[in-house]
């Protein structure tokens, strides 16, 4: 893997044109193709994990040439002072920054002058809060170069912020291969299924995620007859979906799983994932869905739209509308030649928009324009 350690002295940089500081949660196998690819595109990586804890949904461990740098807060002088060591030993000509904390600490770490260009991702569709001095700096000082956005809603969402369209770069954040897809094994209890067709959810539960939605399509389904039953993973610590689950009239028809990590050799038993959020960044599960053969069923919302084309690798419905969400589930469950469509498409898409090598070379390109 072509990673620069965080903590090599000045000369071993020397030599290198672009050079990024990478900041990121923890080690992912995505992570290490991406300082392969931008290696071999002659850019200088130096990722530094502010966690510890690896991507337990592929199990992959941190490598030896992470650098760890402990960031907990916004007012750690300590960890301030480090980075700006980091800075002074590297030089990058950018700092990329996967959360507002690293973002606001890289700030302040060059305080007074800027020496490096920054990138900030961000995920959600979240207003910022301007009586935050870290919301404040990354979105209305200038320090920001380019806001990294997962999906186009969240691009759409922080251009009403005022941050202008050329700051903005739509990218998926990760890229996924194949192989991480690999079947595994399952508890005989979430591996048989009692009905003929499975539909399946992940989500941890919160309102926004819309699965009261889904548990009313269920009924609905299983009032016109249809041999189905829903299983749902994903933590519902209120119990408050329990509780609605224990009301619907199809209530023995649904499994609440519980978390399931990762979740994916699960979504290889259904017949039809569910997205029923109101509201939703780039949502995972339809990527995962996608690579593992399963049809989609989702909310026109948020970044959903950006994966799923209605008709075309999948089925959009409007949100909170539990009978459009029936009826879409029930036509995918049923039309044996629609499914197997959605199936090839979706795979299509998973290759052409997710893969990693697809989303290095975004992540390459950026870095090129920003530094020439």
């Amino acid at each position: 893997m072509s990673v620069t350690p965080a903590g090599a002295s000045a000369e071993q940089f020397r030599g290198s044109l672009v050079k990024v500081l990478f900041f990121q949660h923890a080690a992912n196998e995505f992570m290490s193709q991406l300082a392969q690819e931008l290696g071999a595109a002659g850019i200088t990586a130096a990722l530094v994990f502010f966690s510890g804890t690896p991507d337990l949904g592929h199990d992959v461990k941190p490598t030896a040439q992470s650098h760890f740098l402990p960031m907990k807060s916004r007012l750690n002088p300590a960890a301030v002072l480090r980075l700006r060591r980091l800075i002074d030993r590297f030089r990058p000509n950018i700092i990329y920054c996967s959360t507002a904390l690293v973002c606001f600490n890289s700030i302040i770490a060059q305080l007074p002058r800027k020496s490096s260009k920054l990138v900030f991702y961000r995920g959600a569709i979240r207003r910022p809060n301007w009586i935050s001095p870290s919301d404040l700096l990354i979105f209305r000082s200038g320090w920001v170069d380019v806001f990294h956005c997962a999906c186009s809603a969240v691009a759409d969402s922080l251009c009403k912020t005022g941050v202008t369209r050329d700051k903005l770069s739509v990218f998926p954040p990760i890229g996924y291969s194949l192989s991480q897809f690999a079947t595994k094994p399952l508890p005989p209890n979430l591996e048989k299924r009692s009905a003929r067709h499975r539909i399946g959810a992940v989500a941890n539960y919160r309102k926004i995620k819309g699965l009261e939605y889904l548990v009313d399509a269920m009924g609905l389904l299983t009032s016109r007859g249809l041999d189905v039953e829903l299983v749902i993973v994903g933590e519902d610590k209120s119990h408050t979906l329990t509780r609605y689950v224990s009301k619907s009239p199809a209530a023995s028809r649904i499994l609440l799983a519980g978390p399931v990590v990762p979740a994916w050799p699960l979504m290889k038993t259904f017949d039809c994932l569910a997205v029923p959020s109101i509201s939703e960044g780039l949502n995972k599960t339809v990527i995962e869905a996608f690579a593992c053969d399963v049809p989609v069923v989702a909310t026109n919302v948020g970044g959903i739209p950006d994966a799923v084309i209605h008709g075309m690798n999948g089925l959009l419905v409007q949100p909170g509308n539990p009978v459009q969400l029936a009826h879409a589930i029930e036509k995918v469950l049923t039309d044996m030649q629609l499914a197997a469509k959605f199936k090839v498409e979706g795979k299509r898409t998973f290759l052409e928009k997710y893969e990693a090598s697809v989303v290095s070379s975004k992540y390459v390109e950026l870095f090129r324009l920003m530094t020439t």
